[in-house]
């Protein structure tokens, strides 16, 4: 792998995490449900290191870090195992990292249970908008091996 493909995907994975964040900031707006990944990813990570609520932009970086690191996973390993056109192959990664977050990462992790139900019934329709975008821009966006 050559240096400006490391940073291609990189910078790819890094908008896509960055659309896929405001409009999980923003989906109020539009009659869904509000997500913030910041502050669950800063609670999540540095909740017990700190008196009160952790920095918020600590919970920033740490997202924007995951999709860069599942861009670099696309990129590599799944991409180019996946059918279609590359906006194709980006939204079955997407739909990919949903299932993913809402069966594994959800229930064991945060603990907010199978497709968030724990946290509002409606969390899990904000998430599939939100992984298809971030699944839309990564396929269009980074390059495949």
């Amino acid at each position: 792998m050559k240096l400006d493909f490391l940073l291609l995907v990189a910078a790819a994975g890094f908008l896509a995490t960055y659309f896929h964040m405001v409009f999980a900031l923003t989906a109020g707006r539009v009659g869904m449900v509000k997500l913030d990944f910041g502050k669950g990813l800063s609670m999540l990570l540095f909740g017990e290191s700190y008196g009160g609520n952790p920095p918020y932009v600590l919970g920033l970086i740490s997202v924007h870090l995951n999709g860069i690191v599942f861009a670099l996973i696309y990129a590599t390993l799944v991409g180019p195992e996946l059918p279609g056109v590359p906006v194709v192959r980006g939204l079955i990664f997407g739909g990919l990292l949903f299932i993913f977050s809402q069966c594994v990462f959800s229930p064991f992790i945060t603990k907010h249970g199978f497709f968030s139900v724990k946290t509002h019934p409606r969390a899990w329709q904000t998430a599939v908008v939100a992984h298809t975008i971030y699944g839309t821009i990564l396929g269009w966006i980074s390059p495949i091996l």
